[in-house]
């Protein structure tokens, strides 16, 4: 597994006709506090990337939609073991044990590394779209924008919920970097 660290800059969303538009991948939709920063910025549409929308990612969609009184992308990959080796294959590499390696990878009846999994999930964590797997397809919804108001009535996690009597979330945006030149006297 590989981490790189990142910073608080990148926590960003858009603004669109219909409102913010925002995003999280894999294992952050886990960090309450990532979420939270998020549900401040008010997304109407937050963009849920995952390798693959297994059970376990549909529900931290699925709560994240509910948490967030927002509308969830889940996107999820589909991708077989033949993509994989045509992909290598036209590097032209010179690599045959790269190749054995990566043709003894493991698969779901011998063909698929990810199974997709993609769905569209409303404010109150129903499926507007049910998940779709082993499909390579493009999800199409209409959004009704009006239930993020009428689910906001019932949880705001932003709102009054969240305490601000006793809770404070810090979230420093400023940009990290590697290098920094100081200047004394």
């Amino acid at each position: 597994m590989i981490w790189g660290q990142g910073d608080g800059s990148t926590l960003s969303t858009i603004e669109s006709d219909f409102g913010t538009i925002g995003g999280l991948i894999c294992w952050e939709h886990w960090m309450p506090l990532a979420r939270a920063a998020m549900h401040a910025k008010k997304e109407v549409v937050h963009i849920a990337q995952w390798p693959s929308v297994i059970e376990l990612h549909q529900m931290a969609s699925r709560h994240y939609a509910f948490e967030g009184r927002c509308f969830v992308l889940a996107c999820g990959c589909v991708l077989t073991k033949k993509n994989v080796l045509k992909g290598f294959d036209s590097l032209g590499l010179n690599e045959p044990e790269a190749r054995v390696m990566l043709d003894s990878i493991a698969s779901v009846d011998d063909h698929y590394l990810m199974s997709g999994g993609s769905c569209v999930i409303q404010p109150d964590a129903s499926f507007l779209v049910e998940p779709k797997f082993y499909d390579e397809t493009i999800l199409y919804a209409e959004l009704d924008f009006d239930l993020i108001g009428e689910s906001s009535m019932i949880m705001d996690t932003d709102g009054h919920y969240s305490r601000p009597d006793i809770f404070s979330l810090t979230i420093d945006t400023t940009p990290k970097k590697n290098v920094r030149f100081l200047t004394g006297k």
